[in-house]
């Protein structure tokens, strides 16, 4: 049977004969173990998302040929970089910049002011069911300089399970404090610097989250 592979190693694909399945990549010569195998006959049925291969539970961890998956642990997304946050004075100058070069979808948030809305920056298309109402590869907002009272101009945001336990964690290795826990349109956020003064922002998780979310997954 005709198969299609792609090498996990170097992402060449190839097609061949399963009983020929060659030795190694063609491409970058890793063995079969990094290989995503499918029926070449069956294309409009591939998947968008594929399974790693299982890791070797032997494999030297130095070893930079092949990165293995992270394994998060079930129900916590703690720790995983979740949005990016521009600033601005002028709303609308900001908004035409990267819509015009970069073709990004903005829209203002559902509870924004009209003078200083936040809003919605959707980098490219996704998944229909991808979130949150914008589908991107990734997304992130846009609010105005005046909110940030901090001065830190924090550029990302980092999700994690419980705001004040962080924190505390964060002052223990080197980190700073600049606002604690706030609400913005049902959301809690803080505002820290890290060990080398770059600002972040924290958002815990929602409560409403179900753990049924494509963003909510973990490798089992």
């Amino acid at each position: 049977m005709l198969r299609l592979y792609i090498c996990y190693s170097c992402a060449f694909p190839f097609k061949s004969d399963e009983n020929a399945q060659p030795a190694v990549c063609p491409g970058c010569g890793a063995s079969p173990d990094n290989f995503l195998s499918e029926p070449y006959n069956e294309q409009e049925k591939r998947r968008i998302h594929v399974d790693p291969p299982i890791p070797d539970p032997n494999r030297d961890p130095m070893d930079l040929t092949y990165h293995v998956p992270k394994r998060f642990p079930k129900r916590t997304r703690h720790g995983r970089l979740r949005r990016f946050v521009l600033e601005y004075d002028c709303a609308d100058t900001l908004k035409d910049f990267y819509t015009d070069i970069f073709g990004w979808d903005i829209i203002n948030t559902e509870h924004s002011s009209k003078e200083n809305p936040t809003m919605y920056c959707a980098t490219g298309p996704g998944n229909p069911n991808w979130e949150p109402r914008v589908v991107s590869f990734t997304y992130g907002f846009m609010i105005p300089k005046s909110s940030d009272e901090t001065g830190a101009h924090p550029l990302f945001m980092v999700e994690v399970d419980n705001i004040e336990t962080t924190i505390k964690q964060v002052e223990k290795f080197g980190g700073k404090l600049l606002k604690p826990r706030f609400t913005v349109e049902g959301n809690d956020y803080a505002i820290i610097y890290d060990s080398e003064g770059n600002g972040l922002y924290l958002w815990e998780t929602p409560s409403t989250v179900t753990w049924n979310e494509p963003e909510s997954q973990t490798i089992e």
